[in-house]
């Protein structure tokens, strides 16, 4: 009972959020104009991230367990919002948001020892334990995941679809493991979520339209990362590290992919462009919602895949080769995509 209160209380904190919160971005110009690259209408606040940190500060605050765990989160979530919202009005460089995501990223580090140590048995041979290593590992996952998310935020319920799937699947795979005192940790990350979704979609009015923002997107990845971890590296783990790259699956094909690309080309892999995912298939004709519906179907069963490996208990080495195939096939497709754009 109390995690569906938990739940519907970060649900209604971030409906209150965005009502309080949209005239005070536009009175500050905290809004996303159009350009080039962003092809909307009018000026669009910028509060999505804001809202959602909003609901799941106040739901936790007065449903959770006061652990140091807990409050680390919420301090590094806390730092990842205000970074985002900077970045969101001032548009920072590349190399201080880095820094901003590493500071944030210390804090889950040395602040609760949360770093990743087990990568599990990824080649049938025993557990790959990192060692030290693990606190560099750990440094590079959150930056990545981080930025995985932030990437592909880039067309309207998008973000808010993927990150409502991953929250969702993370929770699945608490309960199947019988932690059950974690469940509401992602729960309250997905019903704070919804709200944003139904804005940034325009079902509840156009004219009352938000987007997400790097406040949002990046602390949507913390988030990501921190609960990644916290299932698959402490002593009783709910699931395995391989199942990790299932349920987030699409921000991580979309971001590898890309950043390959851009290093190919010569190009800083933080240099936004319109060549993700759902830039491509736009170009080939799919309509913003119909793109949406086929990257949110496809996230679902990636996830699907990692909960069915989880539940049935797949050798690892099976589902990363899996995971590597599917990556592989995504990359084909996104070049004869890319090459029928061109004799096109």
């Amino acid at each position: 009972m109390e995690v569906f209160i938990s739940a519907l209380t970060a649900f209604c904190f971030a409906f209150i959020a965005i009502k309080f919160f949209k005239p005070v971005a536009i009175e500050v110009g905290l809004v996303d104009k159009p350009s080039e690259r962003k092809l909307h209408a009018g000026h669009i606040p910028l509060i999505g991230g804001i809202s959602i940190f909003i609901a799941v500060l106040m739901a936790s605050l007065l449903w959770l367990p006061n652990t140091l765990e807990l409050r680390m989160y919420l301090i590094a979530s806390a730092m990842m919002v205000f970074i985002g919202a900077v970045d969101d009005k001032f548009d920072l460089k590349v190399r201080i948001r880095i820094i901003g995501q590493l500071i944030v990223a210390s804090l889950m580090i040395y602040g609760v020892g949360g770093y990743i140590s087990n990568l599990g048995d990824l080649f049938g041979l025993g557990d790959v334990t990192l060692g030290p290593v693990g606190i560099i590992f750990t440094y590079v996952g959150i930056i990545v995941v981080i930025n995985a998310f932030n990437m592909v935020d880039g067309i309207d319920g998008l973000i808010g679809s993927l990150s409502i799937n991953t929250f969702t699947a993370i929770a699945i795979l608490f309960i199947m493991s019988g932690q059950n005192d974690y469940v509401s940790y992602p729960l309250i990350l997905a019903t704070a979520t919804i709200p944003y979704l139904i804005f940034n979609l325009g079902l509840a009015s156009k004219a009352r339209k938000i987007f997400m923002g790097d406040a949002g997107s990046m602390f949507i990845g913390l988030s990501v990362i921190w609960l990644l971890t916290m299932g698959t590296q402490n002593e009783n783990a709910s699931f395995r590290p391989v199942t990790a790259l299932w349920i987030c699956a699409v921000p991580l094909m979309d971001m590898l992919a890309i950043v390959v690309r851009r290093y190919k080309n010569g190009k800083s892999p933080f240099k936004p462009d319109r060549d993700h995912l759902h830039h491509i298939l736009q170009r080939v004709g799919y309509s913003s919602r119909k793109t949406l519906l086929i990257i949110s179907i496809s996230a679902v069963a990636m996830s699907i895949i990692g909960l069915a490996g989880e539940y049935f208990n797949v050798p690892d080495i099976i589902m990363l080769t899996g995971f590597i195939f599917m990556f592989v096939c995504y990359v084909v497709v996104i070049r004869k995509i890319t090459k029928f754009e061109r004799v096109k």
